[in-house]
């Protein structure tokens, strides 16, 4: 059978099953669009999160406390709650390279609500803005 006939054939059973395909032909269309959607969220997702790492800064450094240990097991670093506010002024005050502290403090708590209640860990930062950065406490 030679490629004349065999084209011959595929638009006669074309015309033959006109719904069949027009429904495959809506299944192409809309895979084709899902997949191509799909890509598309994907890379905008992806940008997102680059630019949201790239907006920390490659100049930020993050100083926890020591680590402490209890009965053998070693609770990794900021355990042990050794740097204190004053500590994050003093660095800020007499380290020229550094343009502003921001001192957190965190802890455990027991939040309740009507006769709720939950046990969580609660962490705060000071308040800074710009103004406080040319300022010193």
């Amino acid at each position: 059978m030679n490629l004349w006939a065999s084209a011959r054939i595929a638009v006669r059973a074309l015309r033959v099953n006109k719904l069949r395909s027009a429904l495959t032909m809506l299944g192409i269309v809309i895979g084709v669009g899902a997949v191509i959607t799909m890509v598309a969220v994907g890379s905008g997702a992806q940008a997102r999160v680059a630019e949201q790492i790239a907006s920390l800064g490659s100049n930020m450094i993050v100083i926890l406390s020591g680590s402490s240990t209890a009965g053998g097991v070693r609770l990794g670093s900021g355990s042990q709650l050794t740097i204190t506010e004053e500590d994050a002024w003093a660095i800020q005050r007499e380290i020229p390279l550094v343009e502003a502290a921001a001192p957190s403090m965190r802890g455990g708590g027991q939040v309740v609500y009507g006769n709720l209640n939950w046990s969580t860990q609660v962490q705060g930062v000071t308040p800074w803005t710009w103004v406080d950065q040319l300022r010193f406490p």
